[in-house]
């Protein structure tokens, strides 16, 4: 599943993404953090760059030859103004192509959690990019305000919930998910930084 913050509501859409986002992985969840551009101020400490990620249109090509039952024992490759070659063999000239595979690997959700947009288009960027997916699987679009679009498949909309965090926090017990250090250290930042006590940062 993909955890998406608002790109428009600040250090509240970002920690309280992050707070679930780390729930979400202790309990075993293959969860992916999306967020594109500059993490806000606040929220500089609470999830590490490695686990966010930015280029979700980007694939990898991976190509597979199946040398079983030849005499195949050296592979050698090069490149040459960006084509990529490579040899392998020996094989005999009845070596069949169809042993040849060549696929795109990327990621793939069944589940868009968006966390703190009105709008899809508060994402930025990254719905463009992920259009598709948008239509393809279910979203959960949570938020706090009254402006909010319902534009996903379920809504969560509590407009009493004073930030992002707070409202996630209160949620977490009804999805059967359990704050654990980083979570709690992200949600008490979401809860906490309009009023400057970062003090959280070392817990």
């Amino acid at each position: 599943m993909a955890i998406i913050p608002s790109k428009v509501a600040g250090a509240d859409s970002f920690c309280a993404a992050a707070g679930l986002y780390f729930m979400l992985l202790e309990k075993n969840k293959d969860v992916y953090f999306i967020y594109q551009g500059k993490v806000p101020d606040a929220a500089q400490n609470i999830l590490d760059h490695t686990r966010i990620v930015s280029d979700i249109g980007q694939r990898e090509l991976i190509i597979k030859v199946d040398y079983s039952n030849t005499p195949a024992a050296q592979a050698h490759y090069a490149t040459d103004r960006d084509v990529l070659e490579i040899r392998l063999g020996p094989v005999s000239k009845e070596f069949e192509l169809s042993r040849v595979k060549a696929q795109l690997t990327g990621v793939d959700f069944d589940l868009i959690i968006v966390v703190g947009a009105q709008e899809v288009t508060d994402l930025g960027s990254v719905y463009e990019k992920m259009k598709e997916d948008f239509s393809q699987v279910k979203v959960l679009n949570i938020d706090n305000t009254r402006h909010n679009q319902n534009f996903g498949d379920e809504n969560i909309i509590d407009v009493n919930a004073q930030t992002l965090s707070t409202l996630i926090f209160s949620k977490a017990s009804e999805w059967d998910l359990t704050p654990g250090e980083k979570a709690a250290k992200a949600l008490l930042t979401g809860m906490t930084y309009r009023n400057g006590n970062l003090g959280v940062d070392k817990a």
